[in-house]
C-alpha cells in the first residue's frame, strides 16, 4: 500500500467514528440525539406524511454533517423509514463518515447520469439509506432549485418517514435556502462558545426571507452540569453533547480560520 493510500485509509476510519456506534458511543451523546429526535417529532407531529428536513449551520465546520446522520441513526432506531441525503454539492462529506466511495448520486441523478435506483444505498448495519452527493458538479444552487429535484423529494416521500438533507452553511452559499421551500422544516446547527451571534442573525435572516420554516437549533459541545442520584441506585455525571472536530473550507467569504473567530 502506498503511503497516500494509508493516509487516506486513515482519515477515512477517523470519519467513521464520528458517527453513533451501539457500543462504543457515550451515554450522553447518545441521549442528547435522542432528545433532539424526540423535539423534532413534536415539532412536525402535524405534519401529514414523510417528512423532510434540511440541515444546516451558520458557518463551516459547525458539526452540521455529522448531526445529519447521527439523527438519521436514531430516528432509525424507532423503526422509521430514513433516508440522508448529501446535498453538499461543494465539500460531500456523508460517504466519508460511512466509510464509503462516493459513487454516482444526487448530482448525476439531477444533471440526468444516473436513475433513482442507481444512487440509493443502504447500510445494513445502520437501518439507513442514503444518497451521497455524486460527482461534484460546476453548478449546484440550480441544481438544486430545479424541478427535478422535487420531482426527486415528491418520489421519496412515497418510500420513507424521514428525508434528512444536508447542506452547505447558509451564510456561505444559498444551496440550503432553495431547498427551504420544498421541504418540512431546517435544523439550524451551531457549535456552543464558537459560532458568532452576528452569523446566527444573518442565517435566521436568510431563512425567515426564504419563509422556511426552522425547527430549533442543535448546539454542539453542550456541556450539562453533572447529575447525582441517589444511593439507592447510584450516582454519576456525564457530559452532554458532542466533540469533534474537521477542516471545511469553502472559500466563498468564510474559511476555516474565519468560522474560529
Amino acid at each position: 500500500m502506498k503511503k497516500n493510500d494509508k493516509k487516506k485509509q486513515t482519515v477515512q476510519e477517523l470519519d467513521v467514528n464520528k458517527i453513533l456506534q451501539p457500543d462504543s458511543s457515550s451515554f450522553g451523546t447518545v441521549e442528547a440525539y435522542k432528545v433532539a429526535r424526540t423535539n423534532i417529532m413534536f415539532s412536525l407531529a402535524e405534519e401529514n406524511g414523510c417528512k423532510k428536513i434540511v440541515v444546516t449551520s451558520a458557518l463551516p465546520a459547525e458539526g452540521k454533517t455529522t448531526s445529519t446522520l447521527n439523527l438519521g441513526i436514531v430516528f432509525a432506531q424507532v423503526d422509521a423509514r430514513v433516508l440522508v441525503i448529501d446535498a453538499d454539492l461543494r465539500r460531500p462529506k456523508i460517504h466519508q463518515y460511512l466509510g464509503e466511495k462516493n459513487k454516482e448520486g444526487l448530482a448525476d441523478y439531477l444533471a440526468g447520469f444516473a436513475g433513482l435506483k442507481d444512487i440509493i444505498r443502504t447500510r445494513e448495519d445502520l437501518h439507513l439509506d442514503y444518497i451521497s452527493s455524486g460527482h461534484i458538479p460546476p453548478n449546484p444552487a440550480e441544481l438544486l432549485s430545479s424541478s427535478k429535484m422535487e420531482e426527486l423529494l415528491s418520489k421519496l416521500s412515497e418510500s420513507y418517514d424521514y428525508v434528512l438533507i444536508d447542506t452547505p452553511p447558509v451564510t456561505v452559499v444559498a444551496d440550503a435556502l432553495v431547498l427551504a421551500k420544498l421541504v418540512s422544516g431546517v435544523l439550524v446547527v451551531a457549535k456552543q462558545k464558537q459560532t458568532p451571534h452576528d452569523a446566527l442573525k444573518k442565517t435566521m435572516a436568510s431563512l425567515e426571507f426564504a419563509e422556511a420554516k426552522v425547527l430549533g437549533f442543535l448546539i454542539n459541545e453542550t456541556v450539562q452540569e453533572k447529575r447525582y442520584y441517589s444511593k439507592k441506585y447510584y450516582k454519576y455525571g456525564y457530559k452532554y453533547g458532542y466533540r469533534y472536530g474537521y477542516g471545511y473550507g469553502y472559500g466563498y467569504g468564510y474559511g476555516q480560520e474565519d468560522a474560529k473567530e
